[in-house]
């Protein structure tokens, strides 16, 4: 009877088997402990800054607490209270915390302080301080922002006929777009991402645009789309209310049909309602269907194994699992950079403070406050071309669409109804997800040409060959980092270095979500190898950097 219930599980010893795995737990506990950086983050000082200026909060994350109703600015006591329970780190304090209106919350803060048990924990990992308020670097940044949103109904296969896009492109140029974030802006690169194939072929991925099968399911991804030339926030009535909590807007979008994406309108809605798991997910779908070469760090695709086809490791539950799990963690990497270092204010509150000028609330456009507040930046504001589109573009909006301030405003014309989301914007956490979990597509994919690319039709409504430059898995997956991530600057809700990197290659500053989500993947993918019965090999793939990185 003994034998039986034992079955052939009787002839391993557990014991040793128990010692194994505490090993094994032991060396990635001394891996991540290791790795665990003890000095303090760098930081911008903008909080301590503005608080110098009596100015609390002025450059810092505020949205849904308590602000004045007349020029918008935070509350110093709601602010406090913030700060108060960011220090105490305690489920009870963040209770205490002084919202606005109360119908807008906080998203999640308490996720700063997560632990996690695969790969480098959240708080020990350190990336570059955020461009202060007052740089150049931010400005620019800034002027991106605005003509993003003012070339949202622009389809991507009309960039390089587009004044619009001209003008952008022109304008950029001469602030010196190259000086901040490494290159010069053309058609045919005009809001891409700075990494190896991302100026190849379509402005999307092909991760985003190519149907598969998801099981016994066919996804066609086509996705609903907005109403063309339908902006929000635009009123500064509006814009306080938002900002201050009073309502909530989340859905009230207007969609009006479906088709691929072709716009930057289009691609906003895409990162709107996504999963974080989910566009990582997508690829490594993809790439399972068209059987795409495995890295040759797997003994079965070296044939090392010849006896057995990979599944629960190595085979596709895993991989796609691994992306997944990879895309959650790199969020809370994410949410520790957010509240418990930068807080930095979105794009939508650094129009409101160009507004502020531009009515004469706090003094006027280039006068001597302006200039101690915004300081480098502010040559870039008396410089630009995009402050006159932006007002005339504010002004047919409110017109159009029955809001106040119907001669038109600064404010960032926003692409979705509630604004930004209600945590800091350093780093995005969609650029933190999106690297993460395809770091790790990376890694268990070699590189190698993208069979049957497609691009879409001028409608959105099918899909057609692309006959161009041979699109590559890495460099596709590569333009799908940069594609999540700047989408959502699209949309308004990012600066470019929230995600990428700034500065001229080879001399980058290590900004932005995408360098964090990597390397939360590299130390994932450490920590999970080593719990395989099979002899792998090093992955080996390039960084987004272009460096090469083995694990």
């Amino acid at each position: 009877m003994a034998n039986s219930q034992q079955g052939n599980s009787g002839k391993q010893n557990f014991n040793v088997r128990r010692k194994d795995a505490r090993a094994i737990r032991n060396d990635v506990e001394r891996e991540a402990f290791d790795a665990f950086e003890t000095t303090p983050p760098e930081t911008n000082g903008d909080e301590a800054r503005f608080d110098s200026l009596d100015l609390p909060g002025f450059a810092s994350f505020t949205k849904a607490l308590s602000h004045n109703s007349e020029d918008g600015l935070v509350d110093p006591a709601s602010f406090t209270s913030l700060l108060d329970a960011i220090e105490a780190e305690t489920q009870a304090a963040f209770e205490d915390v002084q919202l606005g209106g109360g119908v807008r919350l906080l998203a999640n803060p308490l996720n700063t302080y997560s632990f996690q048990l695969i790969g480098n924990d959240s708080n020990g990992a350190r990336m570059a301080a955020a461009p202060a308020f007052d740089s150049r670097n931010t400005a620019v940044d800034m002027v991106e922002r605005y003509w993003m949103a003012l070339s949202r109904d622009v389809p991507f296969d009309q960039y390089t006929t587009s004044p619009l896009i001209a003008e952008a492109c022109a304008d950029l140029n001469n602030l010196g777009f190259e000086q901040e974030f490494g290159f010069v802006c053309t058609p045919d690169n005009i809001f891409r991402g700075p990494y190896e194939g991302c100026d190849v072929g379509p402005h999307v991925s092909q991760f985003l645009l190519q149907d598969f099968d998801f099981g016994n399911q066919p996804i066609r991804q086509l996705q609903r789309y907005p109403q063309e030339g339908l902006d929000f926030m635009t009123d500064f009535e509006t814009w306080l209310a938002v900002n201050n909590g009073d309502v909530d807007p989340t859905g009230d979008d207007v969609l009006v049909g479906t088709r691929y994406i072709i716009t930057l309108r289009d691609a906003g809605q895409w990162v709107h309602i996504d999963f974080p798991h989910q566009s990582s997910l997508w690829a490594t779908i993809i790439l399972l269907g068209k059987a795409a070469a495995i890295s040759a760090a797997s003994p079965y695709a070296s044939g090392a194994i010849t006896t057995s086809d990979a599944f629960g490791s190595l085979g596709g539950p895993d991989i796609t699992i691994q992306s997944g799990f990879a895309a959650v963690y790199g969020l809370k990497h994410a949410w520790f950079q957010k509240w418990g270092v930068h807080r930095r204010l979105r794009p939508e509150v650094y129009g409101q403070r160009l507004e502020l000028f531009r009515r004469g609330i706090l003094g006027q456009p280039f006068d001597a406050r302006f200039n101690e507040l915004f300081g480098a930046g502010a040559d870039v504001w008396q410089t630009t071309t995009v402050l006159e589109r932006i007002l005339e573009h504010n002004k047919a909006q409110n017109v159009t669409f029955n809001r106040g301030d119907t001669d038109g405003t600064w404010l960032l014309p926003m692409g979705f109804p509630e604004g930004s989301p209600t945590h800091p914007s350093y780093p995005g956490g969609h650029s933190a997800f999106i690297a993460a979990g395809a770091t790790i597509a990376k890694a268990f994919f070699a590189d190698g040409v993208i069979s049957d690319p497609v691009v879409p039709t001028a409608d959105g409504q099918g899909l057609v060959p692309f006959n161009g430059p041979p699109l590559t898995v890495h460099g596709e997956l590569n333009k799908l980092i940069a594609n999540v991530t700047l989408f959502r600057d699209g949309a308004g809700m990012h600066w470019r270095t929230d995600g990428t990197t700034a500065g001229n290659p080879g001399t980058a500053i290590a900004t932005g979500g995408n360098l964090l989500g990597e390397n939360m993947a590299v130390s994932m993918l450490r920590d999970v190898k080593v719990t395989y019965r099979e002899e792998v090999g090093p992955f080996q793939f390039d960084s987004i950097t272009g460096a090469p990185i083995q694990v």
